[in-house]
């Protein structure tokens, strides 16, 4: 990849992370390092209330930062909060991914046009985490606070999970180099597949959520293309098709999504070494991998975003 880009400009909307959704962060924790991945230190999330302190929001998390994207394991540390009980509640449903997150370089203009386009957005959410600042080599060299806006919706609004929008504030905090590094050769995220009860309802709210028009990909299959990354609806059966191998959730839910390496035959050789088994899939220069069942979910993984099936 030539040059990486983390962060969209006025008019675009990327997909910036997926969240995983696990009832045991050990051994979450554990897998994605024998997955190859380093990790943020694990975080108490919280919020900044009305008068400038920080309430917890009953969830936890650690996080995999990528070239392009990341990626959020969370759990559940109070389920009586809003935030913790939700996400309980959808924890029980599967363990996997549930947050499919897309940034905005301005959340709030986005906030109001997600209300007229007839959804219900609640008051922005203004987010912290404390971030250790670390060199290449990962000494520690200070400390700061990660800032978000985000933009949530009510379930009623987008059943699939936890589907929102954000603005990152402090690019350099997030993405730092040390973190960006990982042995399994895993640079960026690409598209996430989405079941919904139903594909034709999904399809009108869905363009209305991102604001970009479907490319309909035969039966059963609905794509929306970001700036970068992508939307992808199906049904059971096409997503099945998409991810073999894989449990789909049950609907609605998150099925699956794609990864981009840097070099597809290191990545499977690393990953196999690890005792995992990548597949290879119809598609040439595709590798899929069922993920461990304290993380849940499939990926797609690809040298060449081309050689995605719905890119072909």
């Amino acid at each position: 990849m030539a040059a990486w880009r983390q962060l969209p400009t006025t008019g675009e909307t990327f997909l910036d992370h997926l969240g995983h959704f696990v009832p045991d962060m050990e051994a979450a924790h554990e897998e994605l390092t024998r997955l190859g991945f380093k990790q943020t230190p694990y975080v108490l999330h919280a919020f900044t209330d009305a008068a400038g302190q920080r309430q917890p929001m009953g969830t936890a998390n650690r996080c995999v930062m990528l070239r392009e994207g990341y990626l959020e394991v969370l759990t559940v540390t109070d389920g009586s909060t809003p935030t913790g009980s939700r996400t309980q509640r959808q924890l029980d449903r599967y363990t996997g991914v549930h947050i499919v997150a897309m940034t905005d370089p301005d959340a709030m203009a986005r906030r109001a046009r997600q209300a007229a386009a007839g959804f219900h957005p609640q008051e922005p959410t203004p987010l912290k985490r404390p971030v250790p600042i670390l060199a290449e080599d990962g000494t520690e060299t200070g400390a700061g606070d990660a800032a978000f806006t985000v933009i949530k919706n009510p379930e009623e609004d987008m059943p699939e999970g936890r589907v929102q929008v954000l603005s990152h504030h402090t690019e350099d905090l997030v993405w730092q180099e040390f973190w960006m590094r990982h042995d399994n050769g895993i640079v960026a995220l690409r598209d996430v597949i989405i079941v919904p009860k139903d594909l034709g309802e999904a399809e009108e709210r869905y363009a209305r959520f991102t604001e970009v028009s479907p490319q309909r990909l035969g039966d059963g299959l609905i794509r929306y293309p970001l700036a970068r990354g992508g939307i992808l609806l199906a049904t059971p059966d096409r997503a099945a098709a998409l991810l073999p191998g894989a449990t789909v959730p049950p609907a609605p839910g998150v099925a699956g999504y794609a990864l981009l390496s840097d070099d597809l035959a290191a990545t499977r050789s690393f990953l196999e070494g690890r005792g995992f088994t990548p597949k290879d899939t119809e598609w040439p220069g595709v590798l899929s991998l069922v993920l461990p069942g304290s993380l849940g979910g499939c990926w797609l993984v690809a040298e060449n975003e081309s050689a995605l099936p719905w890119n072909g």
